[in-house]
């Protein structure tokens, strides 16, 4: 079989479309789904038994609801625009998952180090967001890059209501030219590019919090 790179010149400009709507997506759902799970995630570890439980039976349910199904029951079912509909269903169900990994980050801190902050004269408020939050954040880097590539590659969902993202484009290629093959390699290489940018970013936040930790 030979390829036909020439060919995807004709749509440039709706690869080029494609991808903007992508990273808007991408970007509008990982900034959400973050504000999201940290404020679910350090719940979670307060000492409020209801609100706890209300939270963990919020994190189980997004996480066990797939994320097409949200896209579906909040464009078709409640009637927002198919953008607006891929960026509150990405956040919901990715903000459970951030969630996790922020209530995991804030537990595997030492006990003693609340004890001290508030032994210190420190409102347990002043305590959470100045001692336990920075630190819980440092430690979260890792998990936090991999949830938020995780976040890039759901949003091609965005396809399946009609949202002209990177993958609609590649299926509009494929069945109107039958070169999907090409099509799904620059798509691919597309994809890579924001995952390794995200995850670039995220390494150079991760060197700046271990020195001012040190």
């Amino acid at each position: 079989m030979v390829l036909e790179w020439g060919v995807l010149w004709q749509y440039e400009a709706q690869i080029l479309e494609g991808l903007k709507i992508t990273l808007q997506v991408s970007a509008l759902s990982i900034a959400f789904s973050t504000v999201l799970g940290l404020i679910i995630g350090s719940l979670r570890v307060t000492p409020q038994f209801f609100v706890t439980k209300l939270l963990d039976l919020y994190v189980e349910i997004m996480r066990n609801i797939p994320a097409v199904v949200k896209l579906f029951l909040i464009h078709f079912v409640v009637g927002l625009d198919a953008f607006l509909a891929g960026v509150i269903a990405l956040s919901l169900h990715q903000s459970a998952y951030i969630a996790d990994v922020v209530s995991a980050g804030l537990r595997s801190l030492p006990k003693g180090q609340l004890e001290a902050a508030l032994a210190a004269g420190l409102t347990y408020y002043h305590a959470f967001t100045r001692v336990l939050l920075p630190q819980a954040l440092r430690i979260t880097i890792p998990p936090m890059t991999t949830q938020f590539v995780q976040v890039v590659k759901n949003s091609s969902i965005v396809m399946l209501i009609s949202l002209q993202d990177l993958t609609f484009i590649t299926n509009q290629i494929e069945h109107e030219t039958f070169r999907g093959m090409e099509a799904s390699v620059v798509v691919t290489v597309l994809y890579l590019m924001i995952a390794l940018v995200i995850i670039f970013s995220m390494n150079i936040v991760q060197t700046t919090a271990n020195r001012r930790f040190k």
